[in-house]
């Protein structure tokens, strides 16, 4: 499938997601969307907790949290693979929650998160700006470092969320 087609699906999945009561302009029904798509997600253990440092810390939503920290943690499952991956949710098991848990829309909505540009977008359908995603990594990163994840899958994490340039 190509990237343009998938991100249609995505956009046009978040679109239909906005609510339909209620005034909104033009730009809200994305973030709208997506906001209700990830506030919607159930975030158990040390998920909460650092949802609640992003929140505390950056003055983020819950759907903002949830769904910046499930986009930098799925481009993780994808780009270092499921050995990494269960190292990290073995130490910290309610992170899985935030990759799309049982919700098959969340999952279908993250699957595709390949590049910092898929971050990216997610951040951006969450009314976030790029600039988030390097304040949220030294939160996540530090949070990873309290529940014992080893120092070289953090340095991977640290190497893969780095801004391109």
């Amino acid at each position: 499938m190509s990237a343009i087609l998938k991100q249609f699906l995505l956009v046009s999945s978040i679109y239909l997601l906005a609510p339909t009561a209620g005034a909104f302009s033009l730009n809200d029904p994305l973030s709208s969307g997506a906001q209700a798509l990830f506030s919607s997600t159930e975030v158990s253990g040390e998920a909460r907790q650092l949802l609640g440092q992003l929140k505390g810390q950056l003055g983020v939503t819950d759907a903002q949290a949830g769904g910046g920290t499930g986009a930098l943690l799925k481009l993780a499952q994808n780009q270092l693979g499921t050995g990494a991956m269960s190292s990290l949710t073995s130490e910290a098991p309610g992170l899985s929650s935030l990759l799309g848990g049982g919700s098959s829309l969340g999952k279908s909505l993250l699957p595709n998160i390949s590049s910092m540009s898929g971050v990216q977008s997610t951040f951006s359908a969450l009314g976030m700006n790029s600039a988030m995603i390097q304040k949220f990594v030294p939160i996540v990163l530090g949070f990873l470092g309290e529940q014992g994840i080893s120092s070289s899958l953090l340095g991977q994490l640290k190497g893969l969320w780095a801004p391109a340039g």
